[in-house]
């Protein structure tokens, strides 16, 4: 019984020696880096294309316009502003009779954002956002308005340490970004899901969006939100080309809210060791027809004419 004792000691002592520093490393890992498996809820999905229909080959002028306005800055500001809207504009969006606007008072205080809803034939109101949220992109749904809400790390090491805490219960609290809505009904803003590059279709019923990791940072799944039921099923997912940040592909619907188009350039489908050898990457001109639910390379269906 002696010895059974000593050898449970030993295993205990030799536990704490291994698990205790272990913890301590995490939690410090934690408290500098952040929770480096967090992202943005990506997932990986190789994109299955359909045979060529005419109805995605009208679109190959608008992905040829798009993917040479890569270094623009979009449409954000194409929004007719209200005489008595202050600040700077720094984003706009238009549904129907309905805009909604993001300024701030200083082109980099992301902080001090301010948004403000507007209708045609009525007043201005300023949206409460908040305590803490860093909006952008917000847009009219049919559900109400969405922005997308980066919650970041740069906060003080205890603090870093209570969010990862409570993010296991809340997982609003992780480090990533995530869309929030206010409803058009019951307002306040709620929490929807990770997901950042919102773009709401002209009918306000689907929108596009962008998951991305922490790690293998550079790679991203598009994924199409239907605001009335919630869901967001991944349609593929591609890396990003060269180390231009997100700008080497833009997504844009087509005016009747029928087709998603994905335009520029990738380094390929796949999560691990798909970047092209090409300096230049492989060119995107994707087509997405939304009720017939298929997916269309144009570029493949170019080389082969």
């Amino acid at each position: 019984m002696a010895a059974t004792g000593r050898n449970r000691g030993w295993i205990l002592a030799l536990a704490t020696a291994v698990v205790v520093p272990a913890a301590i490393l995490h939690v410090t890992c934690v408290a500098v880096l952040g929770p480096g498996t967090w992202g943005s809820g990506i997932e990986e999905r190789r994109p299955e294309f359909a045979p060529a229909r005419s109805e995605a080959d009208q679109y190959r002028d608008q992905l040829d316009r798009m993917a040479r306005s890569l270094d623009e800055s979009g449409p954000a500001l194409e929004v007719p502003r209200p005489a008595d809207l202050p600040g700077n504009v720094v984003w706009g969006h238009r549904l129907g009779a309905k805009s909604v606007y993001l300024t701030t008072q200083e082109a980099s205080a992301a902080g001090s954002r301010k948004m403000y809803s507007h209708t045609d034939g009525g007043s201005l109101r300023e949206l409460q956002l908040p305590a803490g949220h860093i909006a952008d992109r917000p847009q009219w749904t049919m559900n109400g308005i969405a922005y997308v809400r980066w919650n970041p790390w740069a906060i003080a090491a205890p603090d870093k340490v209570r969010r990862y805490v409570s993010s296991w219960f809340d997982v609003s609290q992780r480090p990533e970004a995530s869309l929030f809505i206010q409803s058009a009904q019951e307002g306040g803003w709620r929490y929807v899901m990770p997901g950042h590059s919102l773009v709401v279709a002209p009918d306000g019923q689907v929108a596009a969006i962008l998951r991305s990791g922490a790690l293998l940072a550079g790679y991203f799944s598009i994924h199409l939100w239907d605001v009335t039921s919630g869901t967001a099923p991944a349609l593929l997912s591609l890396r990003e080309h060269g180390s231009r940040a997100m700008r080497s592909f833009r997504m844009a619907w087509s005016k009747d809210s029928s087709a998603l188009l994905i335009a520029g350039r990738t380094g390929g489908f796949e999560r691990r060791g798909s970047r092209s050898g090409d300096a230049h990457g492989k060119p995107l001109a994707l087509v997405y027809l939304r009720r017939a639910g298929t997916l269309h390379d144009l570029s493949r269906a170019r080389d082969a004419d």
